[in-house]
């Protein structure tokens, strides 16, 4: 079950958040932007993730934790595109932003979290448990989510979800950033790579499709891609750069 107008009476604690997040991006900012720029854009995101805030769905309920991560993750990155649209940037910078202030946030995650998570993740109860849903072949709905779970018994991938209706494209477009939508799905890369999820996703609602066919392998790389050229062009380029970083290092 949503509950609205949750996050109202925490909007001092989120922009706490926001703002930590916007110091670690300062400097690739500064260096990209210049500091006069930057400081514009941190008060214009600053500004429409504050009004952002009421509107975020929260979700009830143990499963509802991971998903409530992911809407407050898609409100700053919408904030941002915001933001970045009224500088008159492109979509693509927008994204590479997101996609480094991500990538500097799950850097500053223990490692000893991330094991403890992934080792959650893939326990020998979980995927039982995963297997037993899948077999009886539900649907699941948490919000504006919507899920079936999948499993594999060739061993190709651990378990798996497909999202028939996703939260994070819901808020996305009803709040004027459907352009921007298939780029936020490619947040997963960040966490992926983070949290050693393995996920491969061919397909997402935001590019068209008819699902989002998230397929997690413990110890696996991370392998998604988008069928919008424009969105497919932008993390290959950002990718080929952080192999570039790390190899010149």
């Amino acid at each position: 079950m949503a509950v609205k107008n949750y996050y109202t009476a925490r909007k001092t604690k989120l922009l706490k958040d926001f703002d930590k997040t916007a110091a670690l991006v300062r400097s690739y900012l500064v260096s990209r932007y210049g500091p006069d720029f930057s400081d514009t854009l941190y008060r214009d995101a600053r500004y429409e993730y504050g009004s952002l805030i009421p509107e975020i769905p929260y979700i009830e309920g143990m499963r509802g934790r991971m998903l409530n991560a992911f809407l407050l993750i898609t409100a700053q990155e919408v904030a941002l595109y915001k933001a970045m649209k009224k500088g008159n940037k492109p979509i693509e910078e927008a994204w590479e932003i997101c996609h480094t202030a991500l990538k500097l946030r799950m850097a500053r995650y223990s490692k000893i979290k991330c094991w403890l998570i992934r080792s959650i993740m893939f326990s020998g109860s979980l995927k039982r448990r995963m297997r037993k849903l899948a077999a009886e072949g539900n649907q699941y709905k948490f919000g504006d989510f919507e899920i079936r779970y999948v499993f594999d018994n060739r061993g190709e991938f651990d378990f798996g979800v497909d999202y028939l209706a996703c939260g994070n494209y819901k808020f996305a477009i009803d709040h004027g950033a459907e352009e921007f939508a298939p780029f936020v799905c490619m947040s997963d890369i960040a966490l992926s790579d983070a949290m050693g999820w393995g996920l491969t996703r061919t397909e997402t609602l935001a590019d068209g499709c008819k699902r989002c066919d998230f397929r997690f392998k413990k110890g696996g790389r991370t392998l998604i891609s988008s069928k919008a050229p424009d969105v497919q062009a932008t993390i290959a380029g950002i990718l080929d750069k952080e192999t570039s970083e790390i190899t010149d290092s």
